[in-house]
This record gives structure tokens, C-alpha cells and sequence, in this order.
């Protein structure tokens, strides 16, 4: 088949021939429709900031596509079945894999990082990560939901717990932040306020339904924005991981507010006012990748309208031009959300 091919010492995807896997009985093997290109595909394979655990690798964590063939014990799924992967992969066996709560197992890793993802014609998978996905959703759409969708999903609904009509604070607006907004406004946000250092990602935001957007200068602080704009702030889901922005913030946090961490940095969070999050009862927690729940969830609200990917997509694209669109999408060439690579693309 065709793949693109990241050889551990390069900076860049090589289109090669490679072997199909073989199929085993938990298996199933999928014609690949869709496959996303992610910011942490840019951290893999231009950056080397992240590092996949075989080498060489394919990427790939976003991906749809068709099932084509089904392993001996693999019942699930018929042939001919739309699908979606998950992102996460994890063991299927401890303790948080059978309480449906994977993205907590010690084995938790990511497709395309730490076995072959969708930058190819076809991906072999268990079928335990495989979705459903309607005909009513594009395979390009459905692809996003992998990731992209339910990770700012996860963090907002479960971790967040995010309650109607709640004022809400999404700091960082990319990929993942963008898709926040979304996410709050599809569950009843009241206020949707984003933050960004890219006046692009405010636009997009804006599009996304944010009622307020914050441009982040050098010497904005924050928390006195925030406090200016809002009586005060519920929920803040932080996709930038930048932590200054955490301890600003804080001054315009509401009693029983929560702040969730997405975004991956490497700047410490330092917490002045101790008491005042003591006092006030506020709960800082982290949230990584989803769950189950995240996708099928995903999937009703967008049959019912509360949430459209449709802007999500900049562009679909031949797997030979993957290269060129992990610079656009770093370079934020035309203001770009999702790249999207069909393999069948010619």
C-alpha cells in the first residue's frame, strides 16, 4: 500500500510502498477516506519535539474511512460499515480500559505514535477503537472527531462539567481550542469569551460562536480583561499551555470555578493566591485525550444540528502533498483549521 513514511532521522513524510499488515482475529482492516493533519503531527515530523515509539513510523491519529475486511473473531462490524478510529489507544484490560475510562491507562498512547495511523491507504486496528459514523456525515467531518472534536469535548464536558448557561473562557484557539468553542456553545455555554495571541484564531472563533474575544498582548493581564468583561467566569479550558495565563486568570475565577488544562507546555504554573482557590473552592484539573463516551456523544450533536465541522475543513488533500500541508498548517497559510489527506486523491 501507500504511506507516508516518517524515518527517524528525517524532517519530513517520504511516500513509500509498504506491506499491508495482516489482519488478526480482533481485527479489522479499513480503506482510509480521511485522515486529519494535527499540531502534534507538525511537533512529530517537523519539529522532532515528540517522538513516535517505532521507527520507521506512519502518522496519522484522525481518520475515517470504510471497513474491508474482518478478522476471525471480529463481530462488531460488517463490511462495507463507515467508520471512525479512535486516537487513543491504551492495553483494553486494566482496571480503567474495562471501566470505559482508557485515556487513563498506563499504556495509553496515540495512533500514528505508537502503532501505524491513517497516512495510508489502509489501516489494520482492533476493532474495539472503531465508531460508526452515519452517512450523513462526511468522511472528512467524521475523521475530525477522532481528536481534534472530542479531546476540547472531553475536557469540557466531563472534566469541566460544564453546566448551562455557564459563562466559559477558552484560552488558545487552535485545533483543539476552536473546536472548544464549538463544543461550549453545542452544551449551552451562556458566555463564550476566547483568548488568543492570533487575531486568525479570534476570527475563527468568533465563526465558532465566542460571544467576547481576548487579542493577548504582551502586557495584558488577563485576569483584570477578564473581570472587566464578565462578572465572572465559571470554566476555563486552557488549549495553550501557557500557564501564566492559569495564575492571571484566577482573580476572575467564580466561587465553585473550575480550570481545565489541555494545552502541553513547558512553563511552570505557579499559583500565588493559594487561599483565594482554597476559599473559593476552585477545582484546577487536567484532561488528556477522551473516552468512549466522546465520539458517539459527538455524533448525536451533530445530527441534531447543535454543532457543525463544516468550516473545520480548510482543505482535502492527496497523501503526496503531506509535506507541504504540515507547513501550511504551521505556517497558518489562509488562516487554516483542519488539512485533511484522502488517500484516494490522485
Amino acid at each position: 500500500m501507500k504511506a507516508a513514511v516518517l524515518h527517524s532521522s528525517e524532517r519530513s513524510l517520504k511516500i513509500e510502498e509498504v506491506k499491508i499488515p495482516t489482519v488478526l482475529p480482533n481485527q479489522v482492516k479499513i480503506k482510509v477516506k480521511a485522515c486529519g493533519i494535527c499540531g502534534s503531527d507538525i511537533h512529530l515530523i517537523l519539529h522532532g519535539k515528540m517522538k513516535a515509539s517505532y521507527s520507521p513510523c506512519i502518522p496519522g491519529h484522525e481518520t475515517s474511512g470504510v471497513v474491508i475486511e474482518l478478522g476471525e473473531t471480529a463481530s462488531k462490524f460488517q463490511v462495507g460499515d463507515r467508520v471512525v478510529v479512535s486516537a487513543g489507544t491504551s492495553c483494553g484490560q486494566c482496571s480503567f480500559c474495562l471501566a470505559g475510562k482508557e485515556n487513563l491507562c498506563d499504556q495509553i498512547g496515540v495512533l500514528g505514535f505508537n502503532q501505524p495511523g491513517g497516512f495510508a491507504d489502509y489501516l489494520v486496528i482492533e476493532e474495539r477503537y472503531l465508531h460508526k459514523l452515519p452517512d450523513s456525515i462526511p468522511f472528512a467531518q467524521g475523521a475530525i472527531l477522532a481528536d481534534a472534536v472530542s479531546t476540547p469535548y472531553h475536557a469540557i464536558k466531563y472534566q469541566g462539567n460544564l453546566q448551562a448557561g455557564e459563562t466559559v473562557v477558552i484560552i488558545g484557539c487552535g485545533g483543539l481550542g476552536i473546536h472548544g468553542v464549538a463544543v461550549a456553545r453545542a452544551l449551552g455555554a451562556g458566555k463564550i469569551i476566547a483568548v488568543d495571541i492570533d487575531r486568525g484564531s479570534l476570527e475563527n472563533a468568533i465563526a465558532y460562536g465566542a460571544n467576547e474575544v481576548i487579542l493577548l498582548e504582551k502586557n495584558t493581564q488577563l485576569g483584570k480583561v477578564l473581570k472587566d468583561k464578565v462578572k465572572g467566569v465559571d470554566l476555563i479550558a486552557d488549549f495553550s499551555g501557557y500557564m501564566a495565563n492559569i495564575e492571571s486568570s484566577l482573580r476572575a475565577m467564580n466561587r465553585g470555578g473550575r480550570i481545565v488544562l489541555v494545552g502541553i507546555g513547558r512553563s511552570k504554573l505557579e499559583i500565588a493566591m493559594p487561599f483565594f482557590i482554597i476559599e473559593r473552592q476552585i477545582r484546577i484539573t487536567g484532561s488528556y485525550g477522551s473516552d468512549h463516551r466522546a465520539i458517539p456523544e459527538l455524533i448525536q450533536l451533530y445530527l441534531e444540528k447543535k454543532i457543525d465541522l463544516t468550516k473545520s475543513i480548510s482543505g482535502i488533500h492527496r497523501l503526496e502533498d503531506a509535506n507541504e500541508y504540515l507547513h501550511a498548517l504551521e505556517e497558518k497559510t489562509g488562516n487554516p483549521i483542519r488539512f485533511i489527506l484522502n488517500p484516494e486523491l490522485s
